[in-house]
């Protein structure tokens, strides 16, 4: 009988530089095209940023925000409202043209707004719980630190949009935007899951708070690091119209562009429909499943290999059909991500893991086609017009969705549900009312895609027929 012999590959007869030039090739395919093309290394910059900016979010939100309210005694009611304010603040990128388009230049404001949102967020409501007052008056200054960091956020982040596009143009945006859909996701996950590991370490020697800190004292480290990039960024001339504008223009110059109306229209129905549940499911993990920070974020690693592997099947898919197709699609199954959430409990545990891969392969198409869905039927003139409706029409979305959640976890908060024998709270059953709207959601993008085509179709044909 032959024996079977394992054979073992011998790594001195391998071309690492062969090898390292195609794992180089497949990140930057698309988009970089050497050190020696000024776009190539601006968006070098905005990839690193992507990450920076990622890693921020997360070591100062997420799970880590909750946490930080729960150890403030914040109730739901406090939860809920500080979503909204958030939201209704981030409204104001309606007027931030008003601000912006008076600068030629804009790239030192922008980056000194961008430092300013970064002070409070991180350092001011970080330093909060130390204040020399009592807790409510603590919970004032979180609500107030929220409310100035969205109000600068609203004020430069559609200027920090346009700004950064120029170096991205559509020929090369579906590989940009898919490295980094790939890719952003596998840092922070790695960066998370050492943040979460050292909190709960501090919170099993009863330091939680401190923990949390230090969280937000790499997150400060990560910001000096970030807005020296910013300073680097090419700004290039802005398309303007010439005409001056009010803020009555601000809001009927958009109204004017039909085709650009079903693109905002688009991101209204999931913006609404997704911050429906709010933060209330973190709440419920954190307080009456009791899990770990640890288990939270162990979970999110599991996207890391579904995105790496994933994005370039949904890659081509955004390819073989369109961004609005793709995103009605992804809508519609990301759906049921919710009702596996709704059934989630400490004896029910492990739907939650089983739940969130479902939800890490559907995520990709969603979020992959948001990455160029803002700017899709967008005019050449005065974009920071409307990519500020854009964002303010998306925010009064996410304002209305957790302003319904707050009211309905606080006027069912005794009221529990029995669905199949499962005995649910509101922060459950809430999630199947999300389910339902995602859903349909996704079926209303399809009709509106529809509507959309036939549209520019007869644009197009108008503008062929009067040029000849």
């Amino acid at each position: 009988m032959r024996k079977l012999r394992l054979q073992i590959p011998d790594f001195r007869q391998i071309d690492w530089h062969h090898f390292l030039k195609m794992i180089q090739a497949f990140f930057t395919e698309g988009w970089y095209f050497g050190k020696d093309d000024r776009g190539s290394r601006d968006r070098l910059r905005l990839v690193t940023c992507n990450y920076t900016s990622n890693i921020i979010a997360n070591l100062i939100g997420g799970s880590f925000w909750t946490g930080l309210l729960i150890l403030m005694n914040a109730d739901d009611a406090f939860i809920g409202t500080m979503t909204m304010i958030s939201t209704s603040a981030n409204m104001l990128q309606l007027v931030a043209p008003l601000l912006l388009e008076r600068f030629s230049h804009r790239k030192k404001i922008l980056t000194a707004m961008r430092g300013a949102v970064y002070f409070f967020n991180v350092v001011f409501i970080g330093l909060t719980p130390l204040f020399p007052f009592e807790q409510q008056t603590k919970l004032l200054f979180v609500a107030f630190g929220v409310f100035i960091v969205n109000v600068i956020s609203a004020l430069h982040a559609p200027g920090v949009n346009i700004w950064h596009i120029q170096s991205i143009p559509n020929n090369v945006r579906q590989g940009y935007f898919s490295l980094i859909t790939m890719t952003v996701g596998a840092v922070v996950a790695v960066c998370n899951l050492a943040g979460s590991t050292i909190v709960d370490m501090f919170k099993a020697a009863d330091m939680e708070y401190y923990g949390l800190l230090l969280m937000r004292g790499i997150a400060l480290v990560l910001v000096v690091f970030e807005l020296r990039l910013y300073l680097k960024i090419k700004e290039y001339p802005y398309e303007s119209s010439g005409d001056k504008f009010t803020l009555k223009d601000l809001i009927v110059k958009p109204f004017s562009n039909k085709l650009y109306l079903r693109t905002v229209l688009v991101t209204f129905l999931w913006n609404f429909s997704a911050n429906t549940p709010s933060s209330y499911f973190t709440v419920y993990m954190l307080r009456n499943v009791e899990v770990s920070y640890s288990y939270l974020t162990l979970i999110s690693m599991l996207n890391v290999p579904i995105v790496l592997l994933l994005t370039p099947f949904w890659k081509k898919i955004l390819q073989r059909l369109d961004w609005f197709k793709t995103l009605s699609i992804s809508m519609a199954l990301y759906a049921l991500y919710y009702v596996g959430l709704a059934f989630t409990s400490k004896v029910t545990l492990i739907v939650y893991p089983i739940t969130m891969i479902y939800a890490y392969f559907m995520a990709i198409g969603i979020n992959l086609s948001f990455t160029g869905i803002p700017y899709l039927n967008m005019p050449e003139k005065n974009q920071t017009v409307f990519i500020g409706f854009y964002s303010t029409m998306a925010n009064l979305a996410a304002l209305l969705g957790v302003t319904f959640s707050k009211y309905f976890i606080l006027w069912t908060e005794e009221f529990t549900l029995n669905v199949f024998g499962f005995q649910m709270i509101n922060k459950q059953y809430l999630l199947l009312i999300t389910a339902v709207l995602v859903g349909l959601s996704g079926f209303c993008i399809s009709l509106i895609d529809k509507s959309a085509k036939r549209m520019k179709a007869a644009e197009e044909a108008k503008e062929a027929a009067s040029n000849s």
